[in-house]
């Protein structure tokens, strides 16, 4: 797939209506632009970033994005700089390449609005784990969860049973509950989204 110089430096490679291109080298602007259809079909992750190493792309683009696409695992590919919807003008897809190329990058509102609710679902998550529950209380607290008793728990992690009951009081208060059928109840809610 050959793309021209030109002054105004235009991807010719979206004018043409009679093919679909998968691949296409913005020279000018130092990206590989990779059609949605084909991350699937003929690519991956390492053939991607092996090919942009290669030839020094310094980013990757994906176009002809459907609006109805999983858009939240495109933000793993390597490099990714922008995503551009079925149907984009040309003029809007310069503009974008143009962003790109002074260090910006360009993704629709939608797309950015769905990874900052999944970034932030992730933090709430990981706050949760990581503020109030020790790696002791959490080991002690999925022990308990998955039907052991106090003495198989100690066994277990090589503690005693009262350091067991110590950990157990303190897991108590902190996920708010006052005995172990109000703790398996909390884990039956929680415990999946800590553990994931």
């Amino acid at each position: 797939m050959n793309i021209e110089n030109t002054v105004d430096k235009s991807p010719k490679c979206f004018t043409n209506s009679n093919y679909t291109s998968l691949f296409c080298v913005a020279a000018d602007f130092n990206v590989l632009l990779v059609n949605y259809q084909a991350l699937n079909v003929i690519t991956n992750y390492e053939l991607i970033n092996q090919f942009m190493l290669k030839n020094g792309h310094q980013g990757l683009v994906i176009f002809d994005v459907p609006k109805d696409g999983d858009v939240l695992a495109l933000k793993e590919w390597p490099n990714l700089k922008g995503l551009f919807y079925e149907g984009t003008d040309e003029v809007l897809f310069q503009q974008g390449l143009e962003a790109i190329e002074q260090g910006k990058l360009w993704f629709p509102r939608a797309v950015t609005d769905g990874w900052m609710r999944q970034m932030l679902a992730s933090e709430q998550q990981t706050a949760l784990q990581s503020n109030n529950l020790t790696c002791k209380e959490m080991k002690v607290l999925n022990l308990l969860f998955s039907g052991l008793h106090s003495s198989a728990i100690a066994d277990t992690l090589f503690i005693s049973e009262a350091t067991v009951r110590v950990h157990l009081h303190k897991v108590y208060q902190k996920i708010a509950v006052k005995n172990k059928q109000q703790a398996l109840l909390w884990c039956q809610k929680n415990l999946n989204k800590i553990n994931s």
